[in-house]
């Protein structure tokens, strides 16, 4: 990911008068977004009451009584579950986590070996190996979002198995539907299977090759944008079709990671089958920075703490503070940002579920990788955060 130079506030051309009416103040008696938008900077507060960024907000405030049990306050603003968005590396979520489940039941953990058959017949690959552990898969995912591990999942699970899966834990309209860097619709229906090995190279289980029915985004046609920028650079104008790609809606992301680090909050059936030291490590890796990997290694000045998670440090090099954890996953595509993360506050007692999405795209035009993403859409979402965890704060 290259960074630009971040614009200004004032360069946006937004000042506090551009806030939608019944913004501009905080007040008790008014929506406790109110409070939220007051202490964001006015251009980027802003930016919510713009169709053009389709902001979609989900704030979980978690209240503990005096027993320590936990009790989840839901605020939403702008949640379109129907619309299509890119799910983009947030998919990797639910993907690591249906790979969990997977290693699990077959007995293995966490340093268990991953082995393909051949490498998959689209997508992002390169020179990946056909063989890896779980647990480097899954650092390399939530500390930099590397896009290899997810095709290896992939591979490994096929679309039948993954679907069904979803299915049952209630999300039945998530599409999980390619791997990432492939837009073939009929290779991404084809995984080629591998095996799941011990430390000591016993196979403990064999994933098949199959060929996964086809499946489309639930709702219709998933147009999206005023034209598509093909390989040529020649643009074809109107909306592209994301019938056939990947969808995930962001509440259904955040009650997945919510089942997940909560397993409690939610009932039996939706809970992810994950438990012990596999439960244990993937906790650690959805909230590792990249300076705390140690296979891969990734150095700091290069993979700051927001290299890859946008909520309170994205738009910057700072360090989160040593209170503060952050485990979740942000995605980026298409000119559109999003985010999950479970977020604890060590320092004041504050915990909470964060789920954000904003669209970046001043042109319309797609796949020409001219997107507001470092001037508007990160520190959106930086100070978006910041602004939550500045309230919470408060309530404590």
């Amino acid at each position: 990911m290259h960074r630009r130079e971040f614009l200004s506030w004032s360069a946006l051309g937004l000042g506090l008068a551009a806030l939608p009416q019944g913004l501009r103040a905080a007040s008790p008696d008014r929506s406790p977004w109110s409070d939220v938008f007051a202490r964001m900077p006015p251009a980027l507060a802003a930016l919510v009451g713009d169709p053009q960024h389709a902001v979609q907000l989900r704030w979980v405030r978690i209240v503990r009584d005096a027993g320590g049990a936990r009790r989840y306050i839901t605020h939403d603003h702008g949640l379109a579950p129907r619309r299509w968005f890119p799910a983009a590396s947030v998919a990797k979520l639910p993907m690591a986590l249906l790979m969990a489940e997977a290693v699990q039941a077959a007995g293995g953990g966490v340093d268990s070996v991953l082995r393909l058959d051949a490498a998959p017949v689209s997508g992002e690959w390169g020179d990946e190996p056909l063989a890896d552990t779980f647990a480097r898969g899954i650092d390399r995912t939530f500390a930099v979002s590397e896009n290899r591990p997810y095709n290896r999942w992939y591979e490994l699970l096929g679309g039948e198995h993954i679907h069904r899966r979803l299915a049952e834990l209630g999300y039945p309209q998530v599409r999980l539907i390619a791997r990432l860097g492939s837009s073939d619709i009929e290779a991404n229906r084809r995984n080629g299977g591998g095996a799941l090995l011990s430390v000591d190279g016993r196979t403990l289980r064999r994933f098949p090759a199959t060929t996964a029915r086809a499946r489309r985004f639930p709702f219709g046609r998933a147009l999206s944008g005023e034209g598509w920028q093909n390989d040529d650079g020649s643009v074809t104008r109107g909306p592209h079709d994301f019938s056939q790609a990947n969808f995930l809606p962001l509440a259904d992301s955040l009650r997945m990671l919510q089942a997940f680090v909560s397993p409690e909050s939610v009932p039996a059936k939706q809970r992810w089958r994950i438990v012990g030291a596999v439960r244990a490590r993937l906790l650690r890796a959805l909230a590792m920075r990249p300076r705390e990997s140690t296979s891969p290694r990734y150095p700091e000045a290069e993979y700051p703490d927001g290299y890859a998670r946008w909520f309170f440090v994205g738009d910057g090099k700072a360090r989160y503070s040593d209170g503060l954890s952050v485990s979740g996953k942000s995605g980026m595509a298409y000119g559109a940002l999003s985010e999950v993360a479970y977020v604890v506050d060590r320092d004041s007692g504050v915990e909470c579920m964060l789920g954000a999405s904003i669209r970046v795209n001043a042109d319309g035009i797609l796949n020409d990788d001219r997107y507001e993403y470092d001037a508007i859409g990160i520190p959106f979402m930086a100070a978006w955060s910041r602004a939550v965890l500045d309230v919470e704060r408060g309530q404590r």
